[in-house]
């Protein structure tokens, strides 16, 4: 039987062979960190504060601008640095899901798959950017009746947490991610 991590990086594209950022967009990278927390997989998502110009109040998977001259991975490791205290080098990158682009923001994000093998006592987060750091166990993330439609003429699809909702570009991140991530977990059970 395969580990888990194991089976997310035999599934998703290597971190160095992700793709490309959409041409004219602001390239962007997240992280989305894995950890064990007593017999359940647990992932990090912040909470933006209401004043920010992109995504304000969104609750978001940790991550940012990349800067001119760095590597989308690098980009992520930095961010989880600076918005949740995960020290640079102590993520196990897993792999990449596929880029999406966010109209709205004009921002081109991909996203990181990373294990933390030895969670942090507590995240840390940057309250200059945040108001907090939200936790959600991953088979939350996986169940399909988790997820919510609003009744809006929009009609998007967001999860109820914490006080928090789930929804926009993150839900649409992750729901990029998931079917992979249950076949990785199928493979493992």
């Amino acid at each position: 039987m395969a580990d888990f991590p194991g089976e997310i990086e035999r599934l998703f594209a290597p971190v160095d062979a992700w793709g490309e950022f959409r041409r004219g967009a602001r390239p962007a990278a997240v992280v989305f960190i894995l950890y064990r927390s007593g017999d359940r997989w647990q992932v990090p998502f912040v909470r933006r504060r209401g004043d920010m110009r992109d995504h304000p109040g969104q609750v978001a998977l940790p991550g940012g601008g990349v800067q001119e001259g760095e590597s989308a991975w690098a980009a992520a490791q930095r961010e989880a640095a600076e918005e949740v205290g995960v020290p640079v080098g102590r993520l196990e990158p897993l792999g990449a899901g596929d880029p999406m682009y966010a109209a709205v923001s004009n921002f081109s994000v991909v996203p990181f798959l990373a294990h933390l093998p030895a969670p942090l006592p507590a995240f840390v987060h940057d309250p200059g950017e945040l108001e907090g750091v939200l936790e959600i166990p991953l088979d939350r993330l996986l169940d399909a009746s988790a997820w919510k439609e609003s009744a809006d003429p929009w009609r998007f699809r967001y999860l109820d947490h914490d006080d928090s909702i789930v929804w926009g570009l993150t839900e649409r991140l992750v729901a990029g991610l998931t079917p992979r991530l249950r076949q990785a977990l199928a493979a493992t059970s």
